[in-house]
């Protein structure tokens, strides 16, 4: 067992395990990632034993690996590089999520699953793998493609938006009171960036006034980032918070981009470890320390469930894209291709699994894992036959009734304006305003006993009353932001078709 082995024979015996099980996958046309999770599997407690889960030096990899991907993910997310993508991608972004994501709620909730175990599968069900799309375009040689650059948009956004959700759900199992963690999380996650990206400038001046390099630049990123990963756990809040904010703050710094190549590496090595372990935890019972496998009958519901999942997402994806594409200015084509882009899930979906472990019902924390791994696994498989076949696709969802006829040929994408930019800024200061006196209100909800004073109403009414007075303001804000928004991508479409189509 790895217990009894040296730290780096154990670590040299993952990597070279992990590395010839990821070729093996790669050679069949799979992603290396599934070879990642397998190879935790095999060295696990299930079949050779040779990793533990609880054994402090797989945890202390798997931390780091999350961290270092948290941050590579933050330093992604470039506020610049969404500008470019025009505006029509938070619409399509924005309506993509929230109908995926419900269905899987509802799906979960009929089947007889808790709320949170809900939530968090219908979090897992628009956790597109960035890293997996993004190595495909490449590959490909399309990344400038409008319907690449309309994907890559949306996956900027399920980024920013799934670790904001994450945040809550790993901070659960480490904070005393899920509402004073709220508020805690939304003010630390301003407060980081805001910190991070003033102080990195004035770093990054003083660096280059006395002639240090990206070497001094990247330790600085790395140590940074460590440390705003340790305050947001004094706060009670996860590692997951200090790690990409801080990153998301050095992206928008001139040093961004030559950090994110010298720490793509350092990403690339504890990603391996942090697929590793959490293919070690599959069918894992942390809390009885032994493996604990499923009867047939579950696991039958398991695959079922999953597949399941997989094909809504297909069906989803084909049905949204085909049906409000045309609002946005993207064309037939260019929509069903984004769609597919969309399909394959990867390293978020083992994020929120790996988290959602220590907040769940153990019956349900034994199962999310094996989902996740499935979820993957089916998404994946089906991502090339769908991509090698996207004319049939296109075929199928041609058939589709859309209200929203267009006769675009090529994709319009307007771009952002300064208009737009403004009212991104007026939705997000208001969501954060909306935010913060939805936490304040359920501070309240519990504190109205303690005031010793007679209310009208019941609690949950009168509460619900001081919040709809207060909140009524900035959600009039949030609808005219995006209000004027869908208005001015209309305009600016209409105005170009125009120009094209003479029409």
């Amino acid at each position: 067992m790895a217990i009894e082995t040296l730290p780096l024979t154990t670590i040299g015996i993952v990597i070279m395990f992990a590395i010839g099980v990821s070729i093996f996958f790669k050679k069949i046309g799979q992603n290396p990632v599934l070879g990642f999770i397998v190879s935790g599997f095999l060295l696990g407690p299930f079949v050779l034993n040779f990793l533990n889960p609880t054994n402090e030096l797989v945890t202390a990899f798997a931390e780091l690996g999350l961290f270092v991907l948290l941050f590579y993910l933050g330093l992604e997310l470039s506020f610049k590089d969404f500008i470019k993508s025009g505006a029509t991608s938070a619409g399509m972004a924005l309506i993509d999520m929230a109908t995926i994501a419900g269905a899987g709620i509802i799906i979960c909730l009929a089947l007889g699953f808790s709320l949170l175990f809900a939530v968090i599968v219908g979090l897992m069900l628009f956790s597109t793998s960035s890293a997996i799309v993004g190595k495909f375009l490449i590959d490909k040689g399309i990344t400038k493609e409008p319907a690449s650059q309309m994907a890559l948009s949306i996956l900027i956004l399920q980024d920013f938006l799934g670790i904001m959700l994450l945040v809550f759900i790993t901070s659960l199992s480490s904070s005393g009171s899920a509402l004073d963690l709220a508020l805690t999380a939304v003010l630390f996650s301003v407060a980081a960036f805001f910190v991070v990206h003033k102080l990195s400038k004035v770093v990054e001046k003083w660096l280059q006034k006395n002639g240090f390099g990206n070497t001094e630049a990247t330790f600085y990123a790395l140590g940074i980032g460590l440390i705003t990963a340790t305050l947001a756990t004094v706060l009670g809040l996860s590692t997951a918070i200090g790690a990409y904010f801080a990153g998301f703050a050095l992206s928008e710094t001139r040093a961004g981009e030559k950090i994110k190549k010298d720490v793509s590496f350092l990403r690339d090595f504890f990603l391996l470890f942090f697929f590793v372990s959490f293919g070690s935890t599959l069918f894992f019972n942390p809390e009885m320390n032994a493996v604990i496998l499923p009867s047939f009958n579950v696991l039958m519901f398991l695959i079922a469930f999953a597949v399941g999942l997989a094909l809504l997402i297909i069906v989803q994806k084909m049905l949204v894209f085909s049906i409000f594409s045309p609002l946005f200015g993207l064309s037939k084509k260019d929509s069903n291709i984004a769609a597919v882009l969309l399909i394959p899930l990867g390293e978020f979906v083992v994020i929120i699994a790996t988290a959602a472990i220590t907040v769940l019902p153990a019956v349900e924390a034994t199962m999310i894992s094996p989902i996740a791994f499935l979820l993957i696994l089916v998404t994946l498989v089906l991502f090339q036959p769908l991509w090698n076949f996207k004319e049939l696709y296109e075929k199928i969802s041609a058939k589709i009734p859309t209200p929203f006829h267009t006769k675009d040929t090529q994709t319009i994408i307007p771009p952002h304006t300064p208009y737009t930019i403004k009212q991104i800024q007026n939705l997000g200061i208001n969501l954060f305003i909306l935010v913060g006196l939805a936490a304040i209100t359920l501070l309240l909800y519990y504190a109205l006993p303690d005031f010793g004073v007679g209310i009208a109403y019941s609690r949950q009414a009168s509460t619900a009353i001081i919040f709809l007075i207060f909140a009524i303001i900035p959600a009039i804000q949030i609808y005219k932001s995006v209000k004027n928004l869908f208005l001015f991508i209309r305009k600016e479409i209409k105005k170009a078709q125009k120009t094209i189509y003479g029409a």
